[in-house]
């Protein structure tokens, strides 16, 4: 039976009853509650309840909660119990939002005009705009404004307070009228419920009695009471209700017996939407991770499967879709997990079944025997039966990255459909078969090759099938004509995340159905069975240089970090503004909604930091500024002024300014901001989402809009729609206004777009009939996604040092910040983005400068899912304080009629950047679609016709062939060289977006002709340098402990050239290690080098010849050069190129693929050495610290007497036994 209960305002009905002007009790008699009788800290709160936005509600006393509707300024619920927090503030759940929980008094029940305005004999209802609240001793004073027929306004206070008589639970509201003009009244409909009878209210108003109704329950009846309440114009009038004393016990609301069905499929699904899953993942659409239909469709439902699936949701990882990492959930239980995974089996299309076994014939899967054990066979051309198997890790995709070989050995047969039977390796795993298929007589056979995911297959060096895709077991069938005897074949195939399977089939000839090709027909050599090579991440042997093509790991060199909290305050920052006096205001973005005052923050250490709250209950405040010393806060749903009124920083009053934009309970609907500009604030408001990423179809009309709301009076104007989720607005280039938008659907990649009256952003979400046919505002810069951004976030500009005129923008996926170089073509915005610093403790959500123009202060954030920072802080304050230093990096990049124009912040290297084998340039557009992000389209190089450098050496322009308008242009310095100074480039890459190519504005002309190899220039003589090597001797060298050189040491095209055609143990017949004649002690060393594919050799240094000393690395130290992949000793952390054999790994990997040449460069100076590799340093160490001499006695080296001890020696070339190229050998004594 449906009932009303409580108290609340309704459109009851006009018609008149009795009029009662009950008197209220003594206030003698009630029991009011105190400020520490609230049962919540903060008690009165923003948020959407129980499915309605623009909620406030007041945790009066633990007997009584109520909450008020502030877009009708009415009373929405009272009732006895608490509040679910629920939601990605309060649990980091995304979708839902918090709910009352325990019994209601009373509910509205519809949303009819409540306020009524009596003039004469006239009564009609009130415009109401909800004016805020404010707090008065301890007690909360609601603020409306009431507007008249001809416009004149009336405000009224609302005081709501718990109140008691006799056990009963009351709800007392006293109501003030101010500014009433003469000859009209002031009142309200209303519902009093759940009374006990008539005698259980009580008004000093008129009270105008219209319905009275009976509920009927199985504790008894209630009383319901509808009427008008007419206020006292000159005095407060009182409401006083006491709720039937039977229904106040609370219901239980969440035990083990309420969960819903028991079976595994609700329980999984009621798991998936109570976990941080559907931040990526949506049932039905494919988002930032694939929809769940799409896993269930794509996998078989068997044990193995299951198995790996509750794995992969545990661990995490990446591979089997993408490169986007899926979060771990290491707390999750296995139990928890696999019932997740039946509720995403469940989505399989009706009729859909598990592979059927005819595909497998009925026949057993077989396993591989493969291992990570040496094979070594005595006769390599013998052979066995069988396939030879390679097994590699799949480290990336999309790029197509795999390991060495981590497993090697043989399939009997090729006949596996059991996960397990793949080998140690059986996810994200590439294999690669080779043999030999023999047949007794030549004919026409029908091959089958089943794969689960992809492969490709050869006969006879003829590709046959490519199938190099995700997919669950399918055949591909192909004819083919063997030969009698050997038919070499290679199966190339890869095995994603679960249900993996290859079956190699054959009908053959007289035959009329498929059978397994049984290993008496497969052959290989015993040679073919490589040798496994102990698995090492790829980043740690291929080039992983930060900056290029991978994020920056430090901090920028022209600021120094510093945190700007004391270590417990952990604030995840929604906005940030400064005061007058220099004190920093923060919002959270958090369960409180709490907004702080940090005095300090410019000058203190962080622990001398003072931190004071002056405001909470905020609803997910998402922007703060301060305008003319006053603090303005933007919250989910509201525009809010937060006023002081007696000076102590403790904010009195939450003064609404407006919420003149239409809203829902959506969780995603969140409104960004702040900015202010000549008497308006600007915003921008999300549109709504559903749980993964899809939009909610259909939406709120005002969504994904540019918000212009006027500070006097709240009014406000849509200057801009189109946009997604618009996480930060900023005055950005000039001081205009920017903001940046995250991808999704109608959004191919994130972006950053200037503000423009009248603008359409692109996405179609909203309105998608009405845009069919707009123009779309195109962006300052596309952020291709994961490259340069992911969730990109407040733009700000930056007038500091070689940045001024330019602007920076946060990330909180992708982390730090990126700069964006903006210029104008045809009068509008368009420029290049560039990476600028790491190393910060928390996604940056937010960015303020400080009042001195000098430190820029970053909020950081973060949540599960898509909405952090991997492995960094939820959390975060700190403050970036520019220091004056200079980084080598692309300052510029702009567009010309015929190419683009690099500037630098210093000089080239003279002889560097001048050719065109230095750069990359590629170029692609994006589509917007209904999908989710989008692929790069037309993506192509550009073809570099010519280099032109400046004379200061500070620009480059590359003229280029090809360019398209409505493109983005990538640029990448390829082959990274130093500045003038020595500096190395602090990032390699920017990412032009060009709408429109200038016209008329060619680049200009200069070429450099590159200096020949092995020769010096002018500046280099100048400077200092000699020849080690002239191309054409090798004058100046000799082998170690002799006068001559062996003959396996040639000069070819140039080069020095280790010719290991005739080897004794680990070195080379008539070669043996070289040294220069000459002894150095401070000097610098360049040269270029290039080992082999697999491929060792070393450069020692302060070698001295003895008959103690056989070898050149028993006195000297070395600087290795080795293939890092492809080598043995690649596996082993310090013996890799760039390193100091045996002591100190490089810093990271910069070296190039065997067979490509490399830049050493070498400093030895008072005993500090620098080993530097393509144009970075890696290693550095001091021989004359203690740490030094502690690395040789816990080393092979301690038993060596003369290892390292003198600060003068030869420099030696190492004979490894391997083929080895040296050039461009010069050096120069340092003074």
């Amino acid at each position: 039976m449906k009932f009303w209960m409580g108290l609340g305002f309704c459109a009851g009905g006009m018609l008149a009853m009795a009029v009662s002007a009950t008197a209220a009790p003594p206030l003698a008699d009630l029991s009011l509650a105190s400020a520490e009788a609230r049962p919540l800290s903060p008690w009165v709160f923003r948020s959407v309840l129980d499915g309605q936005p623009r909620i406030v509600t007041v945790a009066l006393h633990p007997d009584l909660y109520i909450a008020y509707n502030a877009a009708e300024a009415t009373l929405f619920k009272a009732w006895k119990g608490s509040v679910e927090f629920d939601g990605a503030v309060y649990t980091t759940r995304h979708g839902p939002q918090p709910a009352s929980t325990g019994y209601a008094f009373y509910q509205q029940a519809n949303h009819n005009p409540v306020w009524l305005i009596r003039q004469g004999n006239t009564t009609q209802a009130a415009q109401v705009k909800f004016g805020g609240y404010r707090f008065v001793d301890e007690q909360v004073i609601f603020q409306y404004t009431l507007t008249t027929a001809d416009g004149k306004s009336i405000n009224v206070e609302e005081t709501p307070e718990y109140t008691a008589r006799n056990g009963q639970t009351g709800l007392q509201r006293r109501f003030t009228l101010i500014d009433v003009p003469d000859n009209i009244e002031v009142g309200l409909n209303t519902r009093l419920s759940s009374l006990n009878n008539a005698s259980d209210f009580a008004t000093t108003g008129q009270f105008t009695e219209t319905a009275r109704h009976n509920v009927d329950h199985e504790a008894g009846k209630t009383l319901a009471i509808d009427g008008q309440l007419w206020l006292n114009r000159d005095q407060t009038t009182e409401l006083t209700v006491f709720f039937h004393p039977g229904f106040t016990e609370l219901a239980p609301t969440k035990t083990e017996n309420n969960a819903g069905p028991k079976d595994d499929i609700t329980r999984g699904k009621q798991l998936i939407a109570g976990s941080d899953c559907q931040a990526c993942h949506n049932e039905e659409r494919k988002t930032v991770g694939p929809a769940y239909q799409e896993i269930a469709e794509r996998y078989d439902t068997g044990a193995v499967t299951r198995a790996n699936l509750i794995q992969k949701i545990i661990e995490g990882g990446s591979g089997a879709w993408g490169d986007i990492p899926m979060s771990p959930h290491p707390d999750l239980m296995p139990d928890d997990a696999s019932l997740m995974v039946s509720y995403i089996f469940s989505l399989k299309a009706p009729g859909e079944v598990a592979p059927a076994d005819p595909l497998f014939l009925g026949v057993p899967s077989r396993a591989l025997d493969i291992n990570d054990q040496a094979k070594n066979p005595a006769v390599k051309d013998q052979l066995k039966p069988g396939l030879a198997v390679s097994a590699f890790h799949i480290e990336d995709f999309v790029t197509q990255t795999f390991s060495q070989i981590a497993l090697s050995g043989v399939a009997p047969s090729l006949h596996v459909h059991e996960l397990e039977d793949l080998g140690a390796i059986s996810t994200n795993v590439r294999m690669l078969f080779k043999g030999f298929i023999e047949v007794e007589k030549a004919g026409n056979y029908t091959l089958r090759l089943i794969t689960d995911d992809g492969g490709r297959m050869r006969i006879n060096d003829e590709q046959l099938v490519d199938r190099w895709q995700h997919q669950g077991p399918t055949p591909t069938d192909v004819n083919v004509a063997l030969k009698e005897g050997l038919n070499s074949i290679e199966i190339d195939y890869f095995q994603a995340l679960a249900g993996g399977s290859i079956s190699l089939q054959w009908i053959e000839p007289g035959a009329n159905q498929f059978s397994v090709i049984s290993e008496k027909n497969l052959r290989h050599h015993a040679g073919q069975v490589a040798d496994p090579i102990p698995y090492i991440p790829r980043r740690e042997l291929v080039k992983s240089i930060p900056g290029d093509k991978n994020k920056l790991t430090s901090v920028h060199p022209a600021f120094t970090l510093a945190s700007a909290r004391p270590s417990w305050f952990e604030p995840m920052v929604g906005g940030m503004d400064f005061l007058r006096d220099g004190r920093l205001a923060v919002c959270t973005w958090d369960k409180d909604g709490s907004v702080y005052i940090l005095d300090g923050v410019q000058d203190r250490a962080p622990d001398d930091i003072a931190v004071k709250r002056i405001a909470t209950g905020l609803g997910e405040c998402l922007g703060l500024k301060v305008v003319d010393g006053e603090i303005y806060v933007m919250q989910k749903h509201e525009l809010t002024h937060l006023v002081d009124h007696n000076g102590d920083d403790v904010i009195d009053e939450y003064r609404t300014v407006s919420d003149q934009w239409r809203v829902s309970s959506n969780f995603h609907e969140f409104a960004f901001g702040l900015e202010y500009q000549d008497g308006y604030f600007y915003g921008a408001l999300a549109t709504a989402i559903e749980p993964g990423g899809a939009s909610t179809n259909p939406q709120i009309p005002d969504r994904g809009k540019v918000v212009k709301i006027s500070r006097k009076d709240g009014r406000v104007e849509f200057i801009a729609h189109g946009l997604r989720t618009p996480n930060g607005i900023g005055k950005g280039v000039n001081k205009e206004l920017f903001i940046a938008d995250n991808q999704g659907d109608w959004l191919p990649a994130s972006k950053i777009v200037h503000v423009q009256q009248g603008a359409f952003y692109g996405s179609r979400s909203v309105d998608f009939a009405g845009t069919e046919n707009l123009k779309e505002t195109l962006p300052v810069v596309w952020l291709p996604q994961d490259e340069i951004g992911n969730s990109p976030s407040q733009p700000i500009y930056i007038d500091r040092g070689d940045y001024k005129g330019q602007m920076l923008h946060g990330e909180v996926t992708h982390g730090g910040l990126k700069r964006v170089f903006a210029e104008k073509v045809n009068g509008k915005y368009q420029g290049a983005v560039f990476r600028f610093t790491q190393g910060l403790e928390a996604g940056v959500n937010r960015v303020v400068w400080s009042p001195d123009g000098k430190s820029l202060f970053i909020g950081g954030v973060g949540n599960p899912g898509n909405w952090a920072d991997q492995g960094k802080n939820w959390f975060g304050l700190e403050k970036l304080s520019f220091n004056n230093q200079q980084a080598f990096e692309m300052l510029q990049v702009s567009a010309r009629s015929n190419g683009m124009e690099i500037t630098f912040t210093q000089p080239l290297e003279e002889g560097r950047g001048i050719t065109a084998g230095e750069y990359e340039v590629q170029q692609w557009y994006y589509q917007p679609t209904a999908d989710y992000g989008g692929e790069k389209l037309d993506l192509r190089a550009l073809t570099i016709l010519s280099v032109n450098v400046s004379r200061d050496r500070k620009k480059v322009f590359l003229e280029m062939d090809g360019m398209k308008p409505g493109h983005l242009v990538y640029v990448r310095i390829a082959e990274p060289f130093v500045s003038a100074k020595g500096q190395s480039l602090w990032s390699t890459e920017a990412w032009y977006t060009l709408n429109e190519i200038p016209a008329n504005k060619p680049g200009f002309k200069r070429v450099v002709q590159p200096q020949p190899d092995n020769t010096l220039s002018a500046a280099e003589r100048k400077a200092g340098w000699k020849l080690l090597f002239d191309g054409k001797t090798l004058d100046g060298w000799r082998n170690y402990g002799a006068e001559t050189i062996g003959s396996a040491w040639k000069i070819v095209d140039g080069q020095i050239h280790l010719d290991p055609s005739e080897i004794d143990g680990w070195q080379t017949v008539g070669g043996g290690d070289i040294i220069t004649t000459a002894q150095y002690e401070n000097y610098e060393l360049a040269l270029d080098w290039k080992v082999a594919p697999g491929g060792n050799s070393g450069l020692i240094y302060g070698v001295i010849e003895g008959a103690d000393y056989p070898y050149t690395w028993h006195t000297g130290t070395e600087y290795q050069l080795l293939d890092n992949p492809a080598h043995p000793d690649g596996v082993i952390k310090t013996h890799r190129a760039g390193d100091l054999y045996d002591f100190i790994a490089s810093e990271f990997v910069a070296v190039n693929a065997g067979g490509e040449w490399n830049r050493t460069r070498l400093v030895v100076n008072q005993g500090k050495v620098q080993h530097w590799l393509n144009g970075y340093q890696v290693v550095e160490y001091d021989r004359n610290s203690p740490q030094w001499q502690e690395m040789i006695a816990n080393s092979k080296f301690k038993d060596m007497p003369g290892f390292a001890k003198s600060a003068r020696g030869h420099i030696a070339l190492q004979d490894h036994s391997d083929r080895v190229w040296f050039k461009n050998i010069r050096i120069r004594e340092l003074k």
